[in-house]
This record gives C-alpha cells, structure tokens and sequence, in this order.
C-alpha cells in the first residue's frame, strides 16, 4: 500500500528528530497561528466587538494544533513523491488527505467541545464545512511543496563510479583494462573479445566468469555469447515490443536473444529520463 510505504519513509528518516528541518516547519506553523490570529483580531476590533489579542492567539493554537505534526508529515510524504508518475502521487495524496483530514475533524469536534454543554458532534455541526477548508489547502500546499523537492548534487563532489581493472590474460601476458572503458563482451571460443572504445581486446576466460566479474559493474547479459554495458548502448533496434540488435557507442552491433530481451529494455527503460 502507497501510503504505508510514504509513513515508512517519513520514520526512516528521522520525523521528528531531525533538524533544522523540524524547525522549519514549527516556524512555518508559528507563523500561520500568528498570522489567522492576528488577521481575526483586526476583524474583530474594525467591527468594535474585540476581546483580549492573546484570547485569539490561544485560540488559534488550540485550532491549528494538529498541523504542527501535519506540515513535516504531510511534506515529506510528498518529497517521497518528488520523482512519481501523476497517478501514484494522486492515489497516496487522497489516501493521506482522507486520513489527514478525518483526523484534524476529530480533533477539531473534541477539543472546541471542553468546557462548553455541546457535544461532539454538535461542535463539528456547528464548524461547518467552511472552517476545514483552511486545513485542505495546507494540506495541498504542503504535498505540492514537498513534492517539488530534488536531491541536489554538488557537481564538485560527484565521482563517477569506479569498478577498479580488469586483468586480460592473453598471449603470454596481462593488461590491466579499467572496466569503466569495457563497452561489452563477445565469446571467441576459447577467448573473450572486450569491446574498447578503439580496439578489441582478447581476454582467456569463459563467459560465465567474465559475467560473474562484471555483474557489480552492472553489466548485463543480452546473449549467451554476448555481454554489454547498458550505459554504452547508443542504439536499441526493435522489431514491435521487443529489441533485436544492440549497437554500442563504438559502433559495434550485437544480437539481442529472445532469453534476454526483457531484461534488456528494463535496463534502457530505466536509464531513459522520460
């Protein structure tokens, strides 16, 4: 269940330890209170019927009260969602709105009922429909906020993956070949064939071995004589659903067996940006 996963999420992240961004939120929550308070005390004073400033204040505390757990929930919820298709953000928005909201209507009915002789439900009668339109829109706002959230990377600080060398054997010697400039792999017979940006490079080996060496670089087999690094496919030829040839940033085109065709296009579907 989408929703579950969002909750699990906000507890893995350190909701509500975690600072400043907890603070954040308790200020954006101060800042409303002080806000509606203030606005309805300016109401009230223009139609000469004001009480006590501080009598709106406690007031809107009380009122407001839930959203000071709602705004850093309700946001990371959607900062979860920050990179999802428009329907799974729109099915674990409703699930949490719903819940959200039930939640601050029973909230609301209980705590606006001490001290006075109505009910529960006559208090929540009496609030009306408008009184909770408020609590939507914060509640959109802070889904849509979180949502626009992105991981930033700082260009200084980003490396691009090194999976160490890969020692050829060959011809009564060993070349070390780092594995990042390895396009992909053909078997020779008794050799390996390693597809280099610039020449090929015979490697005495089997396929099995080289599959299991290569796999944590993520290297992919499409073809029980063919192996290839997904990031150094220029182009994937198709007939209808399913990818045929494979042709490599060298140039070099490789047959896609039916064996591996679905893995194939999950790896490229993956490393496409929409």
């Amino acid at each position: 269940m989408a929703l579950v996963d969002d909750l699990r999420e906000v507890r893995l992240t350190g909701f509500p330890l975690r600072s400043p961004f907890l603070v954040i939120t308790t200020l954006v929550w101060v800042s409303a209170v002080w806000l509606f308070a203030t606005a309805n005390w300016i109401d009230a004073v223009r139609a000469e019927s004001a009480g006590a400033y501080h009598a709106y204040i406690l007031g809107w505390t009380r009122g407001m009260l839930p959203w000071l757990f709602l705004f850093p929930i309700v946001f990371k919820i959607g900062a979860r969602h920050a990179n999802s298709d428009f329907a799974e953000t729109a099915k674990s928005a409703a699930i949490a709105g719903f819940l959200g909201m039930g939640g601050v209507a029973v909230y609301a009915a209980i705590a606006f009922s001490v001290g006075t002789e109505r009910t529960p439900f006559q208090t929540l009668a009496d609030l009306g429909m408008q009184a909770f339109l408020w609590d939507v829109v914060f509640f959109v706002l802070a889904f849509l906020f979180g949502r626009q959230m992105r991981p930033v990377i700082d260009p200084r600080e980003f490396r691009r993956p090194d999976f160490g060398t890969l020692a050829v054997k060959s011809s009564g010697r060993v070349e070390y070949v780092p594995v990042r400039d390895i396009l992909g792999a053909t078997a020779q017979g008794n050799y390996i064939a390693l597809h280099l940006a610039d020449r090929d490079v015979l490697h005495r080996t089997t396929m099995a071995q080289l599959v299991d060496a290569l796999s944590d670089a993520g290297f992919v087999r499409i073809h029980r004589s063919h192996l290839v690094n997904p990031t150094r496919i220029s182009v994937a030829r198709s007939r209808g659903e399913s990818y045929r040839i494979v042709e490599l940033t060298n140039g070099v085109q490789l047959p896609v067996s039916d064996r591996y065709r679905a893995e194939v296009r999950e790896q490229l579907d993956q490393r496409a940006l929409g």
